[in-house]
């Protein structure tokens, strides 16, 4: 086939539909086994467990859904509002199953679902990309988006069944069209004049694509609950703008226009499932704002007076808007102030990981997440040694400050729409890693802009150009012969520039980005194991079921009014774990948790409390107030998780354990000590202890002083140490003792520093058959089920044991 014979449309038809196929590819083949390769399909995110649970029942009852559901937490469930990422998955598999989809067909769809919208971002990318910057820029931010790792990929890849990657797809299709909708005002030089002269056919494309912008936000709102978040992106970038035009003496109209269409469409959509007030405030100050402006705007240039006042005036008119909504309405003035908080996340949101900051994702600096992400893009290359060896700005945000110069020199609305875009989703980001999945579509069309500049320097919009304008016939037919003769190929200078520009954007840009997508794939961190998975097959199977029928999993449940509770039966029992497996409790094994990842703070306070409780006694006072029958515990619960549930309980990991540093061969070891609150504490009790009766041993009392390590921080360096048989005699041994720092530490987590009584209420009724190695040496089986025997319900398991 003769390439030069292919259309540039063509060429991009095939391109785009060669990117479709690698995103999948990346998405469904990396992480298969970990979905398909055991006796259970898996899915790899935690929260897609819940997702999935709202699936089974509206599969069940589709197209009716529950507005209530007694699974999500127990005692007190959820009310249910919004579920359209969830209805459009249950109308799919609905209809693939015609009316009766078995159970494997649900699950099939369902983790393959994310995989697919994943995939097709690629397309709405490119357009975007292609509608800004034009064709080429278009392709080449498709291809990155297509092979982008990180938290877009994990949110998207097989199983990771979540709106999240609904969230991406819906937010940038609504931008395309938003975008489409200025072009096209622009180019037709819409104002509102021509359709109060119903002159159609100059504004039919604008309606139109605005319409279409309004329907896709309104379908976002309807998917996040935290979707207000572009609503407040495109507003400021409608005040923006409004200020651009205004101080260029340009017609403000089309905005004012596509910004009332817009909200207004997303509004109505919106009206049925308001999930909060604020919300709606959110959406009815949107469409004022633009009116507003705009008015501003009109009212200055009839009375002709310097465009340089109206920011001013804007500022004003904002002061006294903002006093007199604290005047009307003072509690929602901080409530809307605390949704900024996304930007600075504090306190027990940090030990969830998607929350925690992009550069100090443990509370020190490091370019590791921000380089797993955007490699190339945010970051040239990886530097985790600041300030000696400082990150450089990658493609993306090099584009991001030409593009600023940019607008601010011409005043372009496409290109300031991406920039207020761009740097409130990175302030976002930069708060929380989280929103790396909607900072990876911006990065993609900077970089993709970014590279086709360096291309269009290298000159390769010039090839396959005549020599000259003005060069004759037989000028060019010279050269055509030239080429002939060398055997059809005709390298120039430009060729080489062309083709190296070609090879360093492939390597700084797409081969990091695949490399660690294929990474990010392979591990699916999120997927339970086949230990929990088969634990909690046991619990549904060797448990009694928390309610009358088995068939209430798949019962329409409805919210009760809001001054009453909802009904749990006199058979219903709560199931003890930490937050993180709560979904997997409700929808693997059908029980009711008592804390889940919905962020319940009173529940996962609890939770902690719980596994942080010193005695037995408080730990029964809260199992009893929870009306809880079992304790599922695993590993990670009793170790790496340990810190995370100190800090929801209200204290430090430090009053439990912490790192010292031992001299040996003239290097410090890290070395792992543990107090006696850490082995009082009934997640150690239960998983390390079983519960059992246990002897004091393996005892030591150290010296220690603090120092300034390597990075600056203290640390805790031990100068010497003693063994004891038994805590109580390193207690004496201390008392005579005058130096203030000395403590009594155990070595061994599994080997007691307190001799620790038998545990009367809990029972161990389920080891897994996984293991997992101890940090101490040996093997301990993953997940352990406990059935608590002090509360109302008594002893009620079949054991296995």
């Amino acid at each position: 086939m003769n390439m030069n014979r292919i259309s540039p449309k063509l060429m991009v038809a095939i391109l785009i539909a060669l990117f479709f196929s690698v995103a999948l590819y990346i998405r469904v083949y990396f992480p298969y086994e970990q979905v398909f390769g055991s006796d259970w399909i898996k899915y790899t995110g935690i929260d897609a467990y819940y997702q999935m649970r709202l699936v089974d029942n509206l599969v069940q009852n589709f197209p009716h859904r529950i507005t209530f559901d007694p699974y999500f937490v127990y005692p007190g469930g959820k009310a249910i509002t919004i579920q359209f990422f969830n209805q459009m998955l249950a109308g799919i598999i609905w209809i693939i199953g015609l009316g009766s989809p078995s159970q494997h067909l649900i699950d099939v769809v369902g983790v393959y679902f994310p995989a697919v919208l994943g995939a097709l971002l690629v397309i709405p990318v490119y357009f975007l990309g292609k509608t800004i910057f034009g064709r080429w820029a278009g392709v080449l931010a498709a291809g990155l988006i297509a092979v982008s790792p990180g938290e877009l990929l994990g949110r998207s890849m097989l199983g990771f069944t979540d709106y999240h990657v609904a969230e991406t797809l819906f937010t940038v299709t609504a931008m395309l069209f938003l975008l489409l909708a200025i072009k096209a005002a622009k180019q037709s030089e819409l104002t509102l004049r021509h359709l109060y002269q119903r002159d159609w056919a100059r504004g039919i494309k604008t309606l139109a694509y605005s319409l279409l912008a309004g329907i896709i936000l309104g379908i976002y709102l309807i998917t996040w609950a935290g979707g207000p978040l572009f609503v407040f992106i495109i507003t400021l970038f409608l005040v923006v703008q409004l200020i651009i035009d205004h101080l260029r003496r340009k017609s403000t109209d089309y905005l004012c226009l596509i910004s009332v269409i817009v909200f207004l469409v997303a509004l109505l959509m919106y009206l049925p499932v308001v999930v909060r007030a604020i919300y709606l405030y959110a959406l009815i100050m949107a469409i004022l704002i633009p009116i507003i402006l705009y008015s501003v705007s009109w009212f200055l240039d009839r009375r002709e007076i310097k465009p340089a006042y109206y920011p001013a005036a804007l500022f004003g008119l904002g002061l006294a808007g903002l006093a007199i909504f604290y005047l009307v309405m003072p509690g929602n003035v901080s409530a809307v102030l605390s949704h900024f908080r996304i930007f600075f996340p504090t306190g027990v949101s940090l030990t969830t990981i998607e929350m925690q900051h992009m550069f100090f994702p443990a509370g020190k600096f490091s370019t590791q997440v921000a380089w797993g992400n955007f490699p190339g893009s945010l970051l040239l290359y990886p530097a985790d040694w600041w300030p000696r060896n400082l990150p450089v700005p990658g493609f993306g945000i090099i584009a991001l400050g030409f593009l600023i110069y940019h607008v601010i020199k011409h005043g372009s609305a496409e290109k300031s729409l991406l920039v207020v875009w761009s740097l409130v989703i990175l302030a976002a980001t930069l708060g929380q890693r989280r929103f790396a999945y909607y900072l990876a579509v911006n990065m993609a069309l900077l970089t993709g802009y970014f590279s086709w500049r360096i291309l269009e320097r290298a000159g390769i919009n010039k090839l396959g150009t005549q020599p000259a304008e003005t060069s004759t016939r037989a000028e060019r037919r010279k050269v055509k012969l030239r080429g002939r003769q060398r055997g059809g190929l005709h390298i120039t200078s430009r060729h080489l520039v062309i083709s190296a520009a070609m090879v360093i954007i492939f390597f700084v840009v797409y081969v990091p980005n695949f490399n660690y997508a294929k990474d990010v794939a392979k591990q699916a961190r999120f997927a339970p194991t086949d230990a929990w998975h088969g634990s909690m097959d046991w619990l549904r199977e060797n448990t009694p079921d928390p309610f009358d029928t088995p068939d209430f999993y798949n019962e329409i449940h409805e919210r009760p009014l809001v001054e009453e509770s909802y009904y749990y039966p006199e058979s219903a029992y709560g199931v003890m774990s930490w937050w993180d497996y709560g979904y997997w409790i409700a929808r693997i094994a059908r029980r009711l948790p008592n804390a889940s990842p919905g962020q319940d703070v009173e529940a996962n306070t609890k939770a902690a409390l719980f596994f942080t409780s010193q005695d037995e006694k408080s730990a029964n006072g809260i199992l009893d107030e929870l009306d809880s029958a079992y304790v599922v515990i695993d590993y990670q619960t009793a170790t790496n998780k340990f810190w995370a549930i100190a800090t929801w309980a209200g204290r430090g990991v430090t009053e439990f354990f912490e790192v010292y540093y031992l001299p040996q061969d003239g290097q410090l070891r890290q070395t792992w000590l543990f107090y006696p609150e850490y082995y009082r504490a009934m997640s150690t009790r239960l998983f390390n202890f079983d519960g059992k009766a246990t002897d004091s041993g393996n005892t030591w009392v150290i010296w220690y002083e603090e120092k300034k390590g390597g990075d600056g921080s203290l640390i805790k360096q031990i100068t010497d140490r003693k063994e004891f048989p038994n805590y109580e005699a390193a207690v004496n041994f201390i008392s005579g003792q005058k130096s203030a720092n000395l403590r009594v530490v155990g070595v061994n987590p599994y080997v007691s520093l307190l001799t620790l009584e038998k545990l009367g209420d809990y029972k161990l009724v389920h080891s897994s058959a996984g293991m997992v190695a101890k940090s101490a040496g040996g093997v301990t089986p993953e997940v352990k089920i406990f059935e608590y025997t002090g509360g109302k319900q008594g002893p009620v398991t079949a054991i296995d044991k």
